[in-house]
């Protein structure tokens, strides 16, 4: 799918879902990763359409979730994963903690949306 056809797809989602990535606003999913906006439109046809197995589900979720934690996490320190990692790639202990946060908030929020959208089919 070409970036451009990601993008309209993106502006014709309702608000709810624009939410629940609370991290991409109409201007700043312009700007992120073409495989994360992939993995986004992907796993929200996917779940929406009841296509996406429980395991499937879970790993792309998770992966989805830790980048846009990883996302938030550089823009709210002002800092690149680099910065804020030891030389084995683990966080520093100073911003583990908030990585935690942001990748548990924007879970649930992502897990509450796409529940109550399945609910609804």
């Amino acid at each position: 799918m070409e970036p451009n056809n990601l993008n309209e797809w993106w502006g014709g989602q309702p608000d709810g879902l624009k939410q629940a990535f609370s991290l991409f606003p109409d201007g700043r999913w312009k700007e992120a990763d073409l495989y994360l906006r992939i993995n986004i439109r992907n796993y929200c046809l996917l779940k929406k359409g009841g296509l996406l197995p429980e395991d499937k589900d879970r790993s792309m979720l998770n992966e989805i979730v830790c980048e846009l934690a990883d996302t938030e996490l550089c823009r709210a320190n002002g800092k690149t994963l680099e910065d804020m990692c030891d030389t084995d790639g683990a966080f520093l202990e100073e911003y583990q903690e908030l990585f935690n946060r942001i990748y548990d908030e924007l879970e649930m929020r992502i897990t509450d949306y796409m529940n109550g959208q399945s609910k609804k089919m």
